[in-house]
């Protein structure tokens, strides 16, 4: 009997709770997040041109050894006379994984510094610069020390590429139009000129 009154006591005790539960009525939260990771690119570029120091003479292989050709030297021409045209084609390349422009240029040399004939060679040359959108550089390498600001040219993805005319010349019109410019005196005989040619990205 007793056992019995329990059993029916737990019984209506679990009714009760289930008459409480239909009049009640709960408020639910919740949350959901919105996840964004940032990772910053490398801009990486490369140059490459046909009379460059090996690796760095074809596309292709400046993008195998990109390490080796974020600069690259050019093949040294024989020795020149009072008139000479030295041109080369520089072609910049992007490899890395972000968009870059091409912003400007910048241009140094040994001579200008030194004296006696690497001096006179150094500003009796000429110096033209053509990028796609025109001339960046016109007239006597001497008057070229600072950056020369351009129009910046966008390489938006990997593999794309632009390129630089770039020629030292003396005593005669340059082979990319610029305009002509006195031979060289006999102050220049036996100089030596190493001039850097730098293109600056941004990205």
């Amino acid at each position: 009997m007793n056992l019995r009154t329990i059993a029916l006591t737990g019984i209506a005790s679990l009714a009760g709770l289930g008459l409480v539960g239909v009049g009640a009525h709960a408020t639910f939260t919740g949350s959901a997040d919105s996840v964004q990771t940032i990772n910053a690119g490398t801009p990486t570029v490369v140059m490459w041109a046909a009379n460059a120091a090996s690796p760095c003479q074809t596309e292709t292989n400046a993008e195998d050894y990109y390490w080796d050709c974020d600069s690259i030297t050019l093949t040294t021409p024989s020795d020149v006379g009072s008139v000479f045209d030295a041109p080369s084609t520089i072609y910049v390349l992007n490899v890395g994984n972000i968009a870059v422009n091409l912003a400007s240029v910048a241009v140094a040399d040994t001579g200008y510094s030194q004296s006696g004939a690497n001096y006179y060679l150094s500003t009796e040359m000429g110096l033209c610069i053509q990028d796609v959108n025109g001339y960046v550089a016109d007239g006597a390498l001497d008057s070229y020390f600072t950056t020369s600001d351009i129009t910046p040219i966008s390489l938006p993805t990997y593999g794309s590429e632009t390129n630089l005319n770039v020629d030292l010349y003396a005593g005669e019109t340059s082979s990319f139009g610029c305009g002509a410019n006195n031979s060289l005196g006999t102050g220049a005989e036996g100089g030596t000129d190493t001039v850097t040619i730098t293109a600056n990205v941004t990205g």
